[in-house]
């Protein structure tokens, strides 16, 4: 554990701000009605205070019930804050009410009025109290503050690295990308970065609207830097869907002057990553999976009893069921209980024949694949039970060769390469009559030879985009062969596609070069959106900081990037991507598939209610949901007007992109 020890600066100023005296409340605020039921307008903003409250009619006159703090701005330094003592008063006369905050994570607050902030969370509190049907509320603000000097240097030295402004011309940043979107609920970024000397002390800021974290630290070359899981909840958990910015400068011992070596701005999502993802970890021969958060893989097939080869996999976006495309004799297997449940070759097809298929969201249907990958002899036309494996007649693709099909996460749409023309197509999909129709072209091959293989196209959760790579046919079916861009093509409006370059990175001062470009396959959306956002994970050859800086034949990894929630034509919605943490990296990671959790009984504990059978999470536990209110980000819905905030998109409730 780093040792902490406040630098001069911030404990003068959190001293500061903790020795403020009781004010009078003034200027702006909130203000209530004589029904005691408007919860009020105002009073936000770091260190506001507010006039007014909610009035109540006592007898022939009128009353106000006030709050009052002695400061409406918390100050955690290092953990820990003083609490705060408010106080409720009717026409000036102290009373008893009752009290709450809207958001018991950043702070709560007991029956006297004592508000104390967790320090686990930073960001804007709603204080109400209520007395004898009156309402009044104040808003209060909680800023997280840390800092730690493991390097032991004194305060000239803390001056030099604090007020440093100008870049430094001999370092090279490695990773994380400027620019990225992070999502809640991951294990911290690694920074990395290249060039420095042994001794040489580093300044790391993380600055965000309601925390401000710094660590004055020596990190050797080669030089990399994480934050305690603790403090990135912090941050995470403190972003409420804005920038972070990310500073870090270096000082050389004895210099006079110290230097920037980055200066970035990330975004941190106002939600979590939701399910797992399942891969091919190549080195092993196994399919893995591993779940956003986690520190390590999970090797379940070992742990079912299948330690062979076992690959050209797809999950049905429900988590219930994995299809296996080879080489072990296990075609179709049961997640709930991890037990196969189906080998083809007892039907009279061949193993390989369900390499890479579509398998419906319900994991009930499987539509075979006909692109010729590595390892005859690929599929035939139909669809077909995914538990017995015998053909469904009747749907619509008897005689259709389907390249690379994919089911969209709410089973309306099926996507796929149209087997003789190689362009991008989809038809729409009934689950209930398990038939196709509709069918639509969306995109021709192309004829740039370095780009006329479309691959491995998947359905956005809200079925209205498909995200696929491009590269130089046939290469671009095998990873090896050739390099790969993703892109994204709208299925409302055919014709319509964009190069994801904030993703591919065209646009990036990769520390590498060109030998971090254009090495990215395999896409697949998450099967929903979170914190206004829809996630892609992908496989790429592009090198990982100064962990994994091979050439491309000799690093493959899973990465996931951010693609904004309301994409518009011709406008790029993707944002620079970041590693998947948790990952082995001694071993060759790729094709991986997102897709839910297998569901929770109520009373279970949950993160949302994709988690719950029943759809709805509350306060960390599947509960039954409550039909007269509104329902709350991650939990089911219908339509958009069942959301307390932001859209109905997959049957869940999506919070709203960040503005």
């Amino acid at each position: 554990m780093r040792s902490l020890g406040l630098s001069t600066k911030l404990l003068a100023a959190a001293l500061a701000a903790s020795a403020a005296l009781p004010v009078a409340c003034s200027g702006t605020g909130d203000t209530g009605s004589s029904s005691g039921t408007n919860p009020g307008t105002g009073g936000s903003g770091a260190g506001g205070m507010g006039q007014g409250g909610d009035l109540i009619t006592v007898g022939s006159g009128t009353s106000m019930l006030d709050v009052t703090c002695p400061t409406y701005t918390i100050e955690v330094l290092n953990g820990v804050a003083a609490p705060v003592d408010c106080e409720a008063a009717l026409s000036g006369s102290p009373v008893n009410a009752e009290w709450v905050v809207n958001i018991s994570g950043i702070a709560g607050v007991d029956a006297q009025g004592i508000v104390t902030a967790t320090g686990q969370q930073g960001g804007e509190i709603t204080l109400k109290a209520t007395y004898n049907g009156a309402v009044a509320e104040k808003n209060l603000t909680v800023n997280l503050r840390r800092s730690s000097n493991s390097a032991g240097i004194g305060q000239a030295e803390i001056d030099i690295l604090t007020t440093a402004k100008d870049p430094d011309a001999a370092m090279q940043w490695l990773y994380p990308y400027d620019g990225t979107v992070f999502p809640k609920g991951l294990l911290p970024p690694e920074l990395m970065w290249n060039g420095g000397g042994a001794d040489d002390t580093y300044y790391i800021r993380y600055k965000g609207k309601y925390i401000d974290f710094e660590y004055f630290s020596k990190v050797p070359p080669p030089s990399r830097f994480m934050a305690e899981e603790q403090v990135w909840r912090e941050i995470t958990e403190s972003g409420h869907g804005g920038p972070v910015n990310l500073t870090v400068s270096r000082l050389v011992t004895g210099a006079a002057a110290a230097y920037v070596v980055a200066n970035h701005t990330w975004t941190i999502a106002n939600g979590s990553l939701r399910g797992t993802v399942y891969y091919w970890a190549n080195s092993l021969g196994r399919v893995l999976r591993i779940k956003p958060g986690a520190a390590a893989p999970e090797d379940f097939l070992l742990a079912g009893g299948q330690s062979g080869c076992s690959t050209c996999h797809t999950v049905s976006a429900n988590g219930s069921t994995l299809i296996i495309g080879g080489d072990i004799a296990v075609s179709t297997w049961d997640l709930l209980t991890n037990t196969p449940v189906l080998n083809i070759e007892t039907v009279g097809k061949p193993i390989r024949n369900w390499a890479m298929p579509a398998v419906s969201p319900n994991g009930k249907v499987v539509v075979e694949n006909n692109a010729a990958l590595p390892g005859p002899p690929g599929g035939s036309d139909g669809m077909f039970d995914a538990l017995t494996g015998q053909k469904i007649v009747g749907t619509g693709l008897d005689g259709i060769l389907l390249d690379m099909p994919a089911f969209s996460p709410d089973g309306k749409k099926l996507a796929y390469v149209d087997h003789a023309t190689k362009g991008l197509g989809v038809y729409d999909f009934d689950a209930n009559t398990t038939m196709v129709s509709a069918k639509t072209d969306l995109v021709p091959q192309g004829a740039d030879a370095n780009l006329n293989g479309i691959c491995f196209p998947s359905v956005s959760p809200d079925s209205k985009w498909i995200v696929y790579h491009r590269g130089n046919y046939p290469n671009s079916l095998d990873t090896r062969f050739g390099p790969g861009a993703l892109y994204l093509a709208s299925v409302d409006q055919p014709g319509v596609e964009m190069r994801l370059s904030g993703t591919n990175g065209d646009n990036y001062p990769f520390a590498a070069g060109d030998r971090d470009k254009n090495y990215n396959y395999e896409p697949t959306f998450a099967p929903l959106n979170s914190g206004g956002y829809a996630w892609v994970v992908f496989t790429s050859r592009r090198t990982y900081g100064n962990r994994l800086t091979g050439g491309k034949d000799s690093v493959k990894q899973l990465w996931v990037t951010a693609i904004d929630q309301n994409a518009q034509a011709g406008q790029d919605p993707s944002h620079p991507a970041f590693w998947v943490p948790g990952q082995d990296l001694g071993t060759l990671n790729m094709r991986g598939y997102w897709a839910l959790d297998p569901c929770k009984q109520v009373g279970a504990m949950c993160g949302s209610g994709s988690e719950c059978c029943n759809q709805n999470c509350e306060q960390g536990i599947c509960k039954e949901p409550d039909s007269s209110g509104c329902t709350m980000s991650g939990n089911g819905c219908e339509m958009d007007s069942d959301c307390c905030d932001g859209k109905c998109i997959n049957g869940f409730c999506a919070e709203n992109p960040p503005s």
